[in-house]
This record gives C-alpha cells, structure tokens and sequence, in this order.
C-alpha cells in the first residue's frame, strides 16, 4: 500500500499568477511603461516560486520592486482620468494585488497613494457588508504596514495626507458594515492616530447617521465616542 501526501496550495503565488493574468488583460489599453510593469511582476512570481507565496521577505531591493509598480500603477490611474476611465477597475485591481503582496511578504509600502485612492473606491464600491467588511480588513493591514514610517505624522495642513485618509476611511467603512466589533477597532484606531481630528469626525458622522435606513446601533456608537 503507498501512502500519497497531501499538498495545500499556495494561495499566495496563485494570488500572484492571477495578478500577473490581470495586468497582462491591460496590454490592449497602450498605458505607459507596461513591458517595466511586466517584468517586475515577473520578479514577484519569481520571489515566490523561490520563497512561497507567504513568506515574510528581508531581501535588498524587494521594496523598491513594489515601490516602482505602485509608482507606475498611480501613472496609470492618471492616465485612466484622462480618458481610459474603463481600465480604472482592473487598475485598482492591479494596485491591491501588490499591496496584498507586500502585506504577505511583510515588505514595506514605501508608495501609499495609489493604494489609499484604490481602497477607496473599492469601499466605496461595495455593496453588500460584506463587500465592506473585505475593504475594512485590507484597509487594516495596510495601516499595520504602513504605521511604522507614518504614525509619527504630525502634518495637519494637509487633509489628504494618507495617514488621516487611511483613518478616516477604514472608520467610514466599518460604519457601512455596522458591525459592532468593526467599528469599536477602527473607532479605537483613529483616536489614537488622530486626537485631534476626533471630535469633528464624530460631528459629522453623527449627522449623517441621523439619516433613515441608519442602524441606531451605529447611531449610539458614535454618540458615544461623541461623550468621551
């Protein structure tokens, strides 16, 4: 009798491989700097067929690999804006596959731009709970990934830095899914990053909560945060 071993897959290159599938669907598109793009997702197939899809990464130079294809992502998004409105999806698409693989390869998101604008429309894009509930879960790993070089952001002139958009956002979010826990964390998430910003963020929301159709669970959360 052989005994035959079982195999998990890997999750990770398959993610991989479907995001190299995705960006090669936007070669009819004529965006700028594609053969670049395609050899660096090439260098991120390679990395995990080499490590695992999974495995966290302290090579020299992985960084800048995904710092360059988000950099390149974010040329896209412009060039989408300025009349290839139709590639913006699979864009975004693009850009959350290299976040996602820098989040398994606890690699560093040097460029959070692109990756802030694409979560925010993917959130707001959603339109089941739980269609927001995947956007809270990345818009979380993305600020653990990030907090490092961001939390010490004292800029407040600038409403758009990523680090307040981030915050801002994954509260939003976890709103729309109206699940307690979500939004506690997230609540949890933005006093402590943006003390500041606290009270007149729970001004407004608590505005728009006033509206029919919102959960008076959200409503009292909120009112509550408002008391503190």
């Amino acid at each position: 009798m052989s005994i035959h071993t079982l195999r998990f897959g890997d999750e990770g290159r398959e993610a991989t491989r479907e995001l190299s599938r995705l960006v090669e669907s936007l070669t009819p598109s004529a965006l700028s700097g594609f053969a670049r793009a395609r050899e660096h997702i090439a260098t991120l197939e390679s990395l995990d067929r080499q490590y695992g899809g999974n495995a966290p990464l302290s090579l020299e130079g992985v960084d800048t690999v995904v710092s360059a294809l988000l950099s390149q992502f974010a040329q896209w998004e412009s060039e989408a804006a300025r009349g290839k409105q139709q590639v913006l999806p699979a864009i975004d698409a693009a850009t959350l596959g290299v976040a996602l693989w820098a989040l398994r390869h606890d690699t560093e998101l040097a460029v959070v731009e692109p990756v802030v604008n694409a979560l925010a429309r993917r959130a707001n894009q959603a339109r089941t709970k739980e269609e927001c509930a995947a956007a809270f879960a990345l818009m979380q790993g993305v600020i653990a990934n990030v907090a490092p070089r961001l939390a010490a952001d004292l800029e407040r002139s600038n409403p758009e830095r990523p680090w307040r958009l981030l915050h801002a956002n994954l509260a939003i979010t976890a709103i729309r899914t109206e699940d307690p826990a979500m939004i506690a964390f997230a609540f949890d998430a933005l006093d402590a990053a943006l003390p500041d910003e606290r009270a007149s963020f729970y001004g407004e929301a608590r505005a728009l909560a006033l509206a029919p159709g919102i959960s008076p669970t959200v409503r009292e959360l909120i009112e509550g945060r408002l008391a503190l």
